[in-house]
């Protein structure tokens, strides 16, 4: 979505930028700050002009031109990109309790059928809650111990379990994470999202602490330690306003009405165990420096809530478009489209922010050539590593024969202004080897430590590995072809990369990589599950995807799929969780991937296709926990065929 083209679609992208909260502030107000592309708001009252300009322009388009699973020692948990970086998801696990959170449709959430809701009582009424269940890994088993009703109308987003509290995040609608929703809805509002944060010390009777709903729409969440980072987007909605706007009288008129507004009736609120307040203080926050695009009517806003004190909560906001973000352990990105509407070009603004507990500080933004999401994963594009922000963007040219070209940045926070500086480019005047062969679209990607490695396909699967061991002069160290593609990348040991994805006839793809040598990157074998039509859910959700790494020599993974037959007659052949085991790991080249079957539940089969929304897997000893949707159900390693449940 161009820049120039609407107020409503700029409306959702007014990200006020940088609000530190109603209970405290971000900025310094002991004096004026070296400004970058983002300012502290200094001026309540244009501020507040800003947004009003925002909500009352004509919006006619002739005037407005890692990693890895969380483990603890013989369970896994929810996969996460970064080590100490906690990822929200509806279903979590902790060694002992499994929680299930029911999934999430628009307005209203999945209600269970009597079959579901009645596994462990079929004679129940089906209740919308959240499950907490007990596991017995020895025996396979698993015992609902208590639940958590919900109301009809609040979606749970995703969980944190941190030191006998169990955080939900909740909400009325949810746009996905990433992507080009971001930049193309143009209304968020009217809608809330918030927190309820339960004692869980008794699992047989969690008790509600404290619950907080905010207005705006839920968009990403990270826990680091005690702090749970909430990332939000509010349109304010004034009642009686034009919001597609099309004539000058449509214009006066909301003009006319937002001269009676207040600032406080343009800014989120927040109610925290029934008291209501503003959300962010504009002293807190920060706008665009100008640059006569920073006129904005939506409020991206990041919320540090200490789980032991959620009361006691900090924001930070700004008012620029976000389209992704990326959270390291010390600090949150945003990526910010912002469209060359002179060539045609996409350019995308990045954002940087320092996290240290409820302290939110931004430390500086710079502008690159490209587009960082366009859905999905894409996240695993960006990674910060001693300080640097190496990233990898991708510029579309619809008007040339190589319509799409793929760039390496290494950004670095400036030693004199709130700036981040470009370290170095790749491909680049003495390294001009491209990143993908012509046509070439990009699709996984991971940065791990001083390499990065990348996939990019149209007929064949090149992975790049790239040497970033010096900041300021990456380069392609070596590359493998082979068929099909990987969305999904996972290190194994530093000497080895498991792919994810799929392959030439459409099957579910793995391909086990050695890339000890990365001047030379080797398969040492592939798997394929099914054939055209075939899917993973782990493809394009690593929460899907589940690691269990040295057990008893081997490591294991599992990932679910949508299976169809191999001679491309799309015959569905079944859903099921497939599992697998990495060989010899420690000698690269003798590194062999193993499939020991799959856990399908009975009803299933080909004889009766089941779309699955979410699946989840948790491995405890030798015990495998699969999710499907609300269902749980289990089996043993060694014999995934005899399965357990529902429970």
């Amino acid at each position: 979505m161009k820049r120039s083209t609407a107020t409503l679609f700029a409306l959702f992208l007014l990200s006020i930028t940088g609000c530190s909260s109603s209970s405290s502030g971000g900025n310094d107000p002991g004096g004026p700050q070296p400004a970058g592309l983002l300012s502290a708001v200094s001026d309540v009252a244009a501020f507040e002009a800003s947004i009003k300009t925002a909500l009352s322009q004509m919006s006619s388009a002739e005037q407005l031109s890692v990693a890895g699973s969380a483990a603890d020692a013989n369970f896994t948990g929810t996969y996460t990109q970064e080590l100490n970086v906690d990822e929200f998801d509806a279903v979590r696990y902790d060694g002992e309790h499994l929680f299930v959170a029911p999934r999430r449709y628009f307005h209203c959430c999945f209600i269970l059928d009597a079959a579901q809701a009645g596994a462990n009582d079929p004679g129940a009424t089906p209740v919308r809650s959240i499950r907490i269940l007990a596991t017995d890994p020895l025996n396979g088993e698993a015992n609902l111990v208590s639940s958590i009703p919900l109301e009809d109308d609040v979606s749970v987003q995703g969980m944190y379990l941190h030191a006998d509290k169990m955080f939900a995040l909740t909400g009325e609608m949810f746009y996905g994470n990433f992507g080009q929703p971001w930049a193309e809805l143009a209304i968020w509002a009217p809608e809330r999202l918030g927190f309820r944060v339960y004692d869980v010390t008794d699992m047989g009777n969690p008790g509600l602490e404290i619950e907080a709903s905010i207005d705006g729409v839920f968009v990403e969440s990270r826990r680091i330690g005690n702090t749970v980072y909430i990332v939000s987007r509010y349109t304010p909605w004034i009642e009686g306003l034009h919001y597609y706007v099309t004539t000058p009288e449509q214009q006066a008129e909301n003009r006319a009405l937002l001269a009676g507004v207040t600032l406080d009736d343009l800014l989120p609120k927040i109610t925290v165990a029934g008291e209501t307040r503003t959300l962010v203080s504009p002293q807190s926050c920060y706008v665009t420096t100008n640059d006569g695009t920073s006129d904005y009517a939506v409020i991206t806003s990041v919320t540090a809530v200490p789980i032991d004190n959620p009361a006691n909560f900090t924001t930070t906001c700004y008012n620029e478009d976000a389209y992704g973000v990326y959270v390291s352990e010390n600090a949150l990105y945003f990526a910010e489209h912002r469209p060359n509407s002179a060539t045609q070009a996409d350019v995308t603004r990045i954002h940087k922010f320092a996290l240290a507990g409820t302290s939110i500080g931004y430390r500086g933004s710079a502008d690159i050539d490209g587009t960082v999401w366009r859905g999905g994963q894409a996240d695993f594009r960006m990674s910060e590593h001693n300080g640097d922000l190496r990233l990898i963007a991708s510029q579309f040219d619809w008007t040339n024969v190589d319509f799409v070209d793929h760039k390496l940045y290494i950004l670095r926070e400036s030693n004199s202004r709130p700036d981040l500086e470009i370290v170095s480019t790749l491909p680049n005047a003495s390294r001009p080897a491209e990143i993908g062969k012509p046509n070439e679209a990009l699709y996984g990607v991971r940065f791990l430590g001083n390499t990065a490695y990348a996939v990019t396909f149209e007929q064949i699967d090149p992975l790049y590995a790239i040497d970033l061991s010096d900041p300021a002069d990456p380069f392609i160290a070596g590359e493998l072809e082979v068929t099909g593609f990987s969305d999904f990348l996972h290190p194994v040991t530093d000497d080895l990369l498991l792919g994810l994805g799929r392959d030439a006839n459409g099957g579910v793809k793995l391909e086990l990589f050695d890339v000890s040598n990365i001047a030379q990157p080797l398969s040492r074998g592939s798997a394929t599950i099914g054939g055209l039509g075939s899917y993973s859910e782990a493809r394009h959700d690593r929460h899907a995807f589940t690691y269990q790494a040295d057990v008893n020599g081997r490591d294991r993974f599992t990932i679910p799929a949508d299976v169809y037959a191999t001679d491309g007659s799309y015959e569905y052949e079944g859903s099921a969780l497939y599992l697998f085991e990495i060989l010899d790991k420690t000698l690269p080249a003798l590194a062999t991937l193993n499939s020991v079957g799959a856990i399908e539940p009975p009803q299933f089969g080909p004889s009766a296709p089941v779309w699955v929304e979410r699946s989840r897997a948790f491995v405890h000893d030798d015990t495998v926990y699969y999710v499907r949707d609300e269902e749980v159900w289990s089996a043993n390693w060694g014999a995934p065929a005899i399965v357990q449940g529902p429970f």
